[in-house]
């Protein structure tokens, strides 16, 4: 049986007790989610947000350089579902326009904060599962055939996951490096990708890069670190995937 990914969260919010209540709650009783980052300001946040690239953003909407929903009209298509935080129920009615999943008063109630976690973990889930379908029936196609289709303005390319070598974004648009020096860009963001192979060896390094395990040829460790494939591509390491890069080198 597949393992689902489990999911990103960052919580933006100038009050550190906010941030300390939402991990436990977390961490207790969320299994299928993990906190990642935080931040305690709009430009911080939009910071921690493009690093990290969340599936779900706890945030406050009152904060010290703008509010909550500055920062949502940031993102042209937001990536990520919301869950707001606020002193005052006068902007309840407004985050629900934003598409909130769900509006929280403070002092926070732990038993309603599981409740829209576990909300939102389930829109998220039901999401990323249209937009496998929406986009050709790709998940049936990996899944049974080990292929991906992939369509650009004027072709349609089939691709068999095992000659990616590794996937690199640059905002809503990634690139392919294939064997054989060939290369493909396609209008989808990285993430999509992330989810889709998941289960066939690639692994999210970075957040612009996405490699096959399979195609590494060495792993370079100091300061965070590269890896070097199979071609000679050089793809950076983020600090925070070093371990997890070495643990999975060890249990190959």
């Amino acid at each position: 049986m597949k393992t689902l990914k489990v999911l990103r969260a960052v919580v933006i919010d100038d009050d550190s007790a906010v941030y300390r209540l939402i991990k436990r709650a977390v961490e207790n009783h969320c299994p299928d989610i993990s906190v990642v980052a935080k931040a305690t300001g709009v430009v911080e946040g939009i910071r921690v947000i493009n690093d990290y690239a969340p599936d779900l953003v706890f945030l406050d909407i009152l904060m010290a350089d703008g509010n909550g929903f500055d920062l949502i009209e940031h993102f042209y298509k937001p990536g990520f579902k919301v869950i707001l935080i606020s002193g005052f129920n006068e902007y309840a009615l407004k985050g629900y326009k934003f598409n909130a999943i769900d509006y929280i008063m403070k002092p926070i109630r732990e038993d309603e904060l599981i409740r829209a976690i576990n909300k939102a973990v389930e829109h998220i889930r039901d999401d990323n599962r249209a937009k496998l379908v929406h986009s050709g029936d790709e998940s049936e196609t990996i899944r049974n055939h080990h292929k991906i289709i992939l369509r650009t303005l004027d072709q349609i390319h089939i691709i068999n996951t095992s000659d990616i070598l590794h996937i690199e974004a640059d905002r809503n648009y990634s690139t392919l490096f294939l064997e054989e020096g060939r290369k493909l860009v396609v209008s989808r963001p990285i993430k999509e990708f992330e989810d889709a192979l998941s289960d066939r060896g690639f692994h999210r390094i970075h957040k612009s890069h996405i490699i096959n395990i399979n195609k590494v040829s060495f792993f370079n460790r100091p300061e965070g670190g590269t890896v070097v494939l199979k071609d000679g591509s050089i793809v950076p390491v983020a600090s925070r995937k070093r371990d997890f890069l070495i643990s999975l080198f060890n249990n190959l």
